[in-house]
C-alpha cells in the first residue's frame, strides 16, 4: 500500500501485534482461554484506510501516524465500551451492515493485490495490472498460485499449525525453487520479489523520529477524520471477538465476561499501536489451537505472547526474503472468505429482500467513495433497520374490549 520501502514494516508490525496483544489483552481479558491476534477486520480496514490516504497523495509517514491513532482511538472506544457495560448490546449490530461492510473491505483489498499477485510494479493499478499482460511476472504469480493452493488445502492436512503459516512456507519454498535458476534471485537488495531489509534498531527510530514530525503538522481535521474509522474498527473487532468467546463457552460449558473481555482487547490494541503493532481481537483459529492444546487457564496467552516474542526476536531477519507475491496470495484469500456469499440468500424472499440492499448499498459506497463514507452509511442504515423493526413490531400482547 505505502511502497516497497514499506513492506517490511508491515510485516514486522504484525510480529508486534501478534506480541503485544496476547499479553496485555491475555492479562485483563475476561475470556482465560481467549487468544488474541491481530486478524482480517483490522487488516481490512487499516489497510483500506491506508490505500484511501495513499490516493490523495499523503505521505507515508503522516499515513503511518494516522494508522497509530487510529488503533489508539479504536482501544480507547473498546475500554469506553466494557466500561459502559455494551459488551452485551454490541452483538445487536444490523447484521446486514457489518456484512455489508466486511465484503466492501474483502473487494478493496483483493483489487489492492492484483498488482502484486501478477509480479507488475506496487504502483500499478488493478485494472491496468489485468489489462498489460507485458507488466506480468511469471515468477511472482507462480509464487502466489503456490501459496493460495497451500492455504486453502493446508487446513485438510493438519489443524496444529496454522494454514497461513504453511502457505507462506509454501510460497517461499517456491522461491527458493524458482531461485536455484535465477541467480539474481539470491540477492535482497533491488529484489522486487522480496519485503527487503528490515532495518536496524536505527531504522525504526528514524520511524519514530518521522512520526514526531508528522504529528507536530497534524492539523484538527486530521483526528476528526479518525473517529469513523476508529469506531468501526472498534465494533468490527469487538463483534468479532465476543463471536469467538460465545463459540468458547459453548465448547467449554463456561461463561465469559463480555465487559472485561472488551476492556482487556481495547488495553491490547492501545498498547500495540504504541509500539507500531497491528490490532487485533479474540482469533477463533488460534484461540481453537490453544484449547485443543490443554489451555485451560489465562497463563495460555501469557505464554503464547512470550513464545511470539521470542520467534519475533529469532526470526526478525527473515522477514527480508518474505516474497511479496506470497503476502499478496494470503491477503486475498483473507479478501475472498470476508466475502458474505451466503447473503445473495436474501434475494429468495420478499421479507428480506431490504436487508440484501442494505449490503449491496454499503459495497458500492464503499467501492465507489470509500470505506470511511461506507461507514457513515453502514451507521445510518442501522439506525434505519433499528426504525423498521420497531415499526413494523407491534406492542399489543391482547385486546379486550369493554363490553366483554
Amino acid at each position: 500500500v505505502l511502497g516497497p520501502a514499506h513492506a517490511a514494516q508491515g510485516a514486522v508490525a504484525g510480529m508486534l501485534g501478534a506480541t503485544i496483544l496476547v499479553l496485555v489483552a491475555s492479562a485483563w481479558g475476561g475470556a482465560p482461554r481467549l487468544i488474541t491476534a491481530p486478524c482480517a477486520p483490522a487488516v481490512a480496514v487499516l489497510s483500506a484506510f491506508a490505500l484511501d490516504h495513499a490516493a490523495r497523495g499523503a505521505p507515508a509517514a503522516h499515513i503511518l501516524l494516522l494508522l497509530l491513532i487510529t488503533g489508539l482511538l479504536a482501544g480507547a472506544v473498546q475500554v469506553g465500551f466494557g466500561l459502559a457495560g455494551l459488551g452485551r448490546l454490541i452483538k445487536y449490530m444490523p447484521y446486514p451492515v457489518v456484512s455489508g461492510y466486511l465484503s466492501a473491505v474483502g473487494l478493496t483489498i483483493i483489487l489492492s493485490q492484483i498488482a502484486r499477485l501478477l509480479g507488475a510494479p506496487p504502483s500499478t493499478s488493478w485494472h491496468l495490472a489485468l489489462t498489460a499482460p507485458a507488466l506480468w511476472d511469471w515468477r511472482a504469480m507462480t509464487i502466489a498460485i503456490t501459496t493460495i493452493v497451500a492455504m486453502l488445502v493446508a487446513p485438510r492436512w493438519t489443524r496444529k499449525v496454522p494454514a497461513p503459516i504453511l502457505a507462506l512456507l509454501a510460497g517461499a519454498l517456491a522461491y527458493l525453487v524458482l531461485a536455484l535458476g535465477h541467480p539474481a534471485l539470491w540477492r535482497l537488495e533491488s529484489n522486487p520479489l522480496v519485503v527487503g531489509p528490515v532495518g536496524g534498531a536505527g531504522a525504526f527510530a528514524e520511524s519514530f523520529t518521522q512520526r514526531g514530525m508528522a504529528l507536530i503538522r497534524l492539523e484538527f481535521s486530521d483526528l476528526a477524520g479518525l473517529l469513523v474509522p476508529a469506531l468501526t474498527l472498534a465494533v468490527l473487532l469487538s463483534i468479532d471477538t465476543l463471536k469467538t468467546c460465545v463459540v468458547l463457552d459453548a465448547m467449554t460449558r463456561s461463561r465469559h465476561d463480555s465487559n472485561r473481555t472488551l476492556i482487556g482487547q481495547g488495553m491490547g490494541n492501545m498498547a500495540s499501536a504504541l509500539v507500531g503493532g497491528m490490532a487485533g481481537a479474540g482469533t477463533m483459529g488460534a484461540t481453537l489451537v490453544n484449547l485443543s492444546s490443554g489451555g485451560r487457564t489465562r497463563r495460555s496467552g501469557l505464554f503464547a505472547g512470550l513464545f511470539a516474542l521470542l520467534a519475533f526476536v529469532a526470526l526478525g531477519a527473515v522477514l527480508a526474503w518474505l516474497p511479496v507475491a506470497a503476502l499478496a496470495g494470503l491477503l486475498v484469500v483473507v479478501g475472498l472468505r470476508m466475502l458474505d456469499r451466503e447473503s445473495l440468500h436474501y434475494l429468495a424472499s420478499r421479507q428480506t429482500i431490504l436487508d440484501f440492499a442494505v449490503i449491496a448499498t454499503v459495497v458500492l459506497v464503499a467501492l465507489s467513495v470509500g470505506l470511511i463514507a461506507a461507514s457513515g452509511a453502514g451507521i445510518l442504515l442501522a439506525i434505519g433497520l433499528f426504525l423498521r423493526e420497531q415499526v413494523a413490531g407491534t406492542v399489543v400482547v391482547r385486546r379486550q374490549m369493554g363490553s366483554e
